[in-house]
């Protein structure tokens, strides 16, 4: 019987080059040589594997799948970049996202837009200039109206790589106007953002400023109203995607989702309907993040699994969610959110075991072994998105997860549990006073933890295709790659060779 070189997916590889056709369409148009180089060079590779392994399959969808991600890319931007004829004499919109920025202005973002009564089809960023007053006469829910100041498209391609933000807002245009030119019309919340502001209102009872805020970010992943120093504290020490929803967080919620259907004995489907209906409910109030679509897929697929008699493959769960993802927006493979949330998966699926495996041999305590390997995987996962976006490295999350990971998940429990009992129980929330304490030892370890000098130091800007690249040698030397070690080494070797091209 003949030895695989690795347990074929299909969805892994669709899933991998719609992200390399997209990229690719980007660079192409930029004229970036280096790119047509890399392209064909992987290509060469694949279809000499293909040709080996007798499988041409293995040529065929990534080809199809490479096709499909430059089509689905070129179509978005063609779109996005289609324009109004001429600028606008009255907006009018529905403001739902406040953004303090400074004294002088405050940004805000708005749907429901019109342009001189016509539906504009597209969603507003307004730059209202006023005093420091204005944050409180602004809030979300507002439908006001006004003559712009000014009035110009978003630059979607202000940085060097597009702006997937804009894109998955549909934020195609900026306005600006004076406070004193906005007339309020009315009030026009949606049922998601009154469920949030009651529940804001209830934990109010038991938390003080500063963790309501915060714990209110860690539920909704809105930070918008959080303390700078205490947010910057949170990056600094390398923890940042607590006050973020993320797969954490959906974890701890279908966690306490299914212990309390085990205690009432319910069947698998049963559980399957609950927590499904449940996570797209939490999604819905979470405003359809990245991190909340991924985890909450992922989760679904773990509960059909035992249905269809299956074991789960949390490799073909990500790609699945990937593809989902990108069909809803075909420039996620520039979002930095997208990219921080499935490289940490991805690292913890291809990496945790071999890291675990090695770190056993040190006879630490299983607990600790476990936090640190799961540590060092995201760590490692995220080198290069780290150095694109932020030329920086952060060491101290290492030590900072394993510290207040578990924490955290202790407090969210109790925080998530009460905060969706308020809704019928307000009263309950007075319960969170002790939660105070620890929060605040969460606050304070980030803040001696983000302030060490050796907690973060610059790395060199790396080029975008480095990333792609970097994963794929991940994969090659995961455990998911089951070739020979020999094997491994030959298919490594190009890689590497290609990744230092890109890196000149």
């Amino acid at each position: 019987m003949k030895s695989r070189w690795f347990n074929y997916r299909p969805l892994c590889l669709v899933f991998l080059f719609l992200l390399i056709g997209s990229i690719f369409a980007f660079y192409v148009v930029s004229n970036s040589i280096a790119s047509i180089i890399i392209i064909v060079i992987t290509f060469a590779i694949i279809l000499l594997v293909a040709i080996l392994k007798r499988k041409i399959k293995y040529f065929i969808i990534p080809l199809i799948s490479f096709a499909l991600g430059a089509g689905c890319y070129n179509l978005a931007v063609s779109n996005f970049s289609k324009t109004i004829e001429k600028q606008p004499s009255l907006v009018q919109a529905r403001i739902y996202r406040v953004q303090e920025t400074n004294d002088n202005y405050t940004r805000v973002y708005a749907d429901n837009v019109t342009f001189d009564g016509e539906s504009a089809n597209s969603n507003l960023i307004i730059y209202i200039y006023d005093d420091e007053s204005l944050y409180k006469n602004i809030e979300i829910g507002s439908v006001i109206s006004f003559v712009p100041l000014n009035f110009y498209e978003s630059e979607l391609f202000y940085y060097e790589t597009p702006n997937a933000g804009y894109f998955n807002e549909n934020l195609k245009y900026t306005a600006s106007v004076n406070m004193e030119s906005v007339n309020y019309i009315k009030t026009d919340k949606t049922l998601a953002e009154l469920v949030k502001e009651r529940i804001k209102e209830n934990l109010a009872n038991g938390l003080n400023n500063e963790n309501l805020e915060y714990s209110y970010a860690s539920l909704f992943g809105d930070k918008d109203t959080l303390n700078d120093n205490l947010y910057g504290n949170f990056k600094l020490s390398g923890i940042a995607h607590l006050l973020a929803v993320s797969g954490l967080h959906v974890g701890i919620i279908a966690s306490i989702l299914t212990f309390i259907l085990n205690k009432l004995k319910a069947k698998r489907v049963v559980k399957l309907i609950v927590i499904s209906a449940f996570l797209l409910i939490y999604a819905y109030l979470c405003n359809f993040s990245v991190s909340v679509i991924r985890a909450s897929i992922m989760t679904i697929f773990m509960l059909l699994a035992p249905l269809f008699y299956r074991e789960y493959d949390s490799v073909s769960a990500i790609s699945f969610a990937g593809i989902i993802i990108f069909l809803l927006n075909p420039l996620t493979a520039f979002d930095v959110s997208f990219l921080l949330s499935f490289s940490c998966v991805l690292g913890i699926i291809m990496l945790y075991k071999p890291i675990k495996y090695a770190v056993a041999k040190t006879k630490m305590p299983t607990k600790i072994t476990d936090a640190f390997s799961i540590s060092l995987a995201t760590t490692t996962s995220l080198i290069f998105i780290m150095a694109y976006y932020f030329n920086n490295l952060n060491i101290i999350a290492l030590l900072a997860n394993i510290i207040l990971i578990p924490i955290f998940t202790f407090a969210f429990m109790i925080i998530f549990v009460l905060a969706m009992l308020s809704l019928i129980l307000p009263f309950i929330t007075y319960l969170l006073f002790p939660v105070n304490y620890i929060l605040n030892f969460i606050a304070l370890v980030a803040n001696i933890l983000g302030n060490l000098p050796i907690a973060n130091f610059a790395t060199i800007s790396t080029p975008y295709l480095s990333m792609l690249l970097y994963f794929i040698l991940i994969f090659l030397l995961g455990r998911f790659c089951t070739a020979d070690k020999k094997y491994k080494i030959l298919l490594s070797i190009p890689t590497v060779a290609i990744l230092i091209i890109s890196l000149l």
